[in-house]
């Protein structure tokens, strides 16, 4: 990824947000400046004062509603909302100013956060710089002759450290994707290995057994066919092997699978509770198998469409049963539901998706 190309979510998952709202809430402790000039000063009528008030509660919650929901609709970009957001901030800051005064053009990089991160590094570094000089020239403009400790100081120091910090995290999903380009170059090398270790001696064969035979055909013809037979044969147990290779590789195993479930509703800020191994029952090998896959696919779609906050995954001797307490049953059924309704099918149980008939939610249960 080169630098500046990381794009920031349109969407967050619970732990993301979580995460945002501790990072971005904490600067908020900077608006307790204009708060204390509009409460504990006269600078402008009582009216205003309240009007003010009302507006720093309102640009708070607007604020931090922005930085978690970069993106409302996908029937328009995500600078589109942004904009929209930064419109009415802008109108909560003119309503503040007749009770701060310039002291509340200071609040110009919380616009420079949301764009910084919600964009790509260099536009967001163009709008956090016109943003910057845009509060500075309103504060000479409606404010002329005001100290720059009062306006030029503060936004220019937040400008500079907002852009460090954006261009820290650019850094960090940069490492982060070598790393998982170094990860697949890894599994790529150890399945040329897993393939040269399966075909390489029976190519080999099958080569040498092909010229010699080649050689034969006309002298002894016998020799020739029994050469063949062997290529034949050696062709089939490579075949064979190949076979049983691809079935290793794209086999999940159950236990595997759990482990992997646990760390993937973890990350997504969903509470995962998951049988140990010691709690499972005597599965057949068969059974395993499809557990495992009607669990890869479940909790795939817990994560994507359910917006949960727990997760509860149980496993019985002939069943499974994935609960959520999300938004209920998505309306229809995707591509993968519908595959794995097939591959159970096909193994003799039925796959049942629908609303958790205990509390809000859904239940997939798989029987057999």
């Amino acid at each position: 990824m080169p630098m500046g190309s990381y794009d920031p979510p349109d969407y967050q998952t619970p732990a993301e947000k979580r995460a945002m709202l501790l990072c971005g809430g904490v600067w908020l402790v900077f608006l307790i400046w204009p708060l204390v000039l509009m409460v504990a000063t006269d600078f402008g009528s009582p009216a205003w004062r309240i009007v003010g008030v009302l507006a720093l509660v309102a640009f708070i919650a607007l604020y931090l509603f922005a930085m978690t929901h970069p993106r409302l609709s996908n029937r328009y970009p995500r600078w589109v909302t942004i904009a929209g957001y930064t419109v009415v901030m802008a109108g909560l800051v003119a309503l503040m100013m007749p009770a701060t005064g310039v002291g509340i053009l200071t609040a110009a990089p919380y616009f420079m956060a949301l764009w910084l991160f919600s964009h790509r590094l260099l536009p967001g570094i163009f709008a956090a710089l016109v943003i910057g000089m845009t509060a500075v020239g309103v504060g000479w403009l409606v404010y002329p002759g005001h100290p720059t400790a009062a306006l030029e100081i503060p936004v220019g120091m937040t400008t500079i450290i907002l852009i460090i910090v954006r261009t820290m995290d650019e850094r960090d999903e940069l490492d982060r994707a070598l790393s998982e380009q170094l990860a697949l170059s890894t599994q790529r090398e150890e399945l040329g290995r897993t393939v040269h270790d399966v075909l390489g001696h029976s190519l080999t064969a099958i080569t040498v057994n092909a010229q010699l035979a080649r050689r034969l055909v006309r002298t002894d013809p016998d020799a020739a066919e029994e050469q063949l037979d062997h290529v034949l044969a050696t062709a089939r147990t490579a075949l064979g092997e190949v076979r049983q290779t691809v079935t290793a590789l794209s086999q999940p195993d159950l236990q595997e699978q759990l482990t992997i479930a646990s760390t993937v509703l973890t990350n997504a800020g969903i509470t995962a509770t998951v049988p140990k191994e010691r709690e499972l029952p005597e599965l057949t090998q068969e059974r395993q198998d499809l557990f495992a896959w009607c669990l890869r696919e479940g909790i795939t779609n817990v994560v994507r469409h359910s917006k949960a906050r727990s997760c509860t995954i149980s496993v019985g001797e002939s069943w499974l049963q994935i609960d959520d307490d999300g938004v209920g049953l998505i309306s229809t059924e995707n591509h993968g539901l519908r595959g794995l309704r097939n591959r159970v099918e096909e193994a003799g149980g039925t796959l049942a998706v629908g609303d958790h008939p205990e509390h809000a939610g859904t239940r997939l249960e798989v029987t057999l």
